[in-house]
C-alpha cells in the first residue's frame, strides 16, 4: 500500500526550458509534511532515493497525463548525425547489380578524389553528384569539356565534309555538260544534249557509267583477230578449261592438284585439223597461263582467252 501514498500527487511539476532537452532533471526535496515512515522504518527521503518506476513512466510519456504542463521539444539541426542522414538518403536509392561484377573504381582513383565520405561499392551514386567528388559536369558548358585536339579533329572533319560536297556538285556539273560529238550523242539516246537539270543528270550518269564499264567490260571489243588465210579453218571451236579439259581438287595432304581428262591430248590434235581451237577461262592470266602451257606444249590451241576477256555483271564473270 506504500506505493499509492505519493507525497506530490496533487502538485504540478515545473519544467525549466532554459536547460537542454537532454539534461537530467533534478527534483527538489519534498516538504516536512510529505515525510512519513514506511512500515520497514525508512524515511521519505530514503524512499525517494530508490527508483520509482511509475513516476519514470509518467516522465517518459508526458502526453499520457493531461495535468502535467509540458511543451514539445524540437532538436536543433546541429544535433542531427551526418552519418544517419547519409544512410537515410542512400537507403532509398537502388543498389548496383553486383551479379554483373563489382563496379570499377578506376575513375575514383585516377581523379584524386577528396570526397567527404569514402567510396562504398554497395551504394548507388547520387544523380547530381559528380564521379570522384569533383566539380559536376552541369556547372560548365559542354564546350569546356572538349580538348583542343578534339576541337581540331572536329574542325578538320567539317572542312572535309564541305570539300566533299563542293567536289560532288562541281563534278556533277562537269559530267553533265553537252556531248562533244554526234557519236557520243548517238551512243546515249536516253540522254540528249540540253541545259535542263534532268538532262544534265542523265548525261552525268551516262558518263560515269562509261567510266565504270571500263572495269566491267572486256579489255578489247574484238577478242579474236582476223584469221590468217594460210591457217584458216572453216569453224571456230571454243573450249572451257575448268572441268572440261582439266579437273582441279584440293586436299590437306597435297594441296591443289590438277589432272587432265583422259584422252585430251588426242582430242586436241584431232580437232585442230578441222577447227580453230580457242580456250576460254574465267581465271586470271597469271593463274591460267601456266596451266595452258603444260596442257598444250606444242601450241595446238590457237588463241587462249582469260578473265580480261569476260564481262563482269551482278558479281559474276560472264563469257560473251
Amino acid at each position: 500500500m506504500a506505493r499509492h501514498n505519493r507525497p506530490n500527487q496533487g502538485q504540478k511539476k515545473t519544467i525549466d526550458y532554459s536547460k537542454p532537452s537532454g539534461a537530467p532533471s533534478v527534483s527538489k526535496p519534498a516538504g516536512a509534511n510529505a515525510a512519513f515512515t514506511s512500515p520497514q522504518g525508512q524515511s521519505s527521503n530514503e524512499k525517494s532515493a530508490q527508483p520509482d518506476f511509475s513516476k519514470k513512466q509518467d516522465e517518459v510519456n508526458p502526453g499520457a497525463s493531461p495535468e502535467k504542463n509540458t511543451a514539445p521539444q524540437f532538436s536543433s539541426p546541429s544535433a542531427i548525425d551526418p552519418a544517419e542522414a547519409h544512410e537515410s538518403q542512400t537507403s532509398s536509392q537502388p543498389l548496383p547489380d553486383l551479379t554483373k561484377g563489382i563496379p570499377s573504381t578506376l575513375e575514383y582513383e585516377t581523379t584524386g578524389s577528396t570526397s567527404r565520405s569514402p567510396l562504398n561499392l554497395t551504394e548507388a551514386e547520387e544523380p547530381g553528384q559528380a564521379a570522384g567528388g569533383g566539380r559536376g559536369k552541369g556547372e560548365l558548358p559542354a564546350s569546356a569539356y572538349v580538348s583542343s585536339s578534339e576541337r581540331k579533329r572536329l574542325q578538320f572533319a567539317n572542312y572535309m565534309y564541305a570539300l566533299f560536297a563542293t567536289g560532288a556538285v562541281t563534278g556533277t556539273i562537269y559530267l553533265g555538260r553537252n556531248w562533244e560529238n554526234e557519236e557520243e550523242e548517238k551512243a546515249h539516246p536516253d540522254a540528249p544534249s540540253g541545259w535542263g537539270f534532268g538532262l544534265m543528270w542523265n548525261r552525268a550518269k551516262a558518263r560515269l557509267g562509261d567510266q565504270l564499264n571500263y572495269y566491267n567490260e572486256p579489255a578489247f571489243r574484238k577478242l579474236l583477230p582476223d584469221p590468217d588465210p594460210i591457217f584458216e579453218r572453216p569453224y571456230t571451236l571454243i573450249l572451257s578449261l575448268e572441268d572440261l579439259l582439266i579437273h582441279s581438287e584440293w586436299s590437306r595432304e597435297h594441296g591443289w592438284r590438277m589432272a587432265k581428262r583422259p584422252g585430251v591430248d588426242y582430242f586436241l590434235r584431232y580437232l585442230s585439223q578441222y577447227y580453230e581451237l580457242v580456250i576460254f577461262t574465267s581465271q586470271p592470266w597469271a593463274v591460267a597461263e601456266p596451266v595452258i602451257r603444260k596442257l598444250d606444249p606444242y601450241h595446238i590451241v590457237t588463241w587462249p582467252l582469260f578473265r580480261e576477256a569476260t564481262l563482269y555483271e551482278n558479281g559474276e564473270y560472264i563469257k560473251v
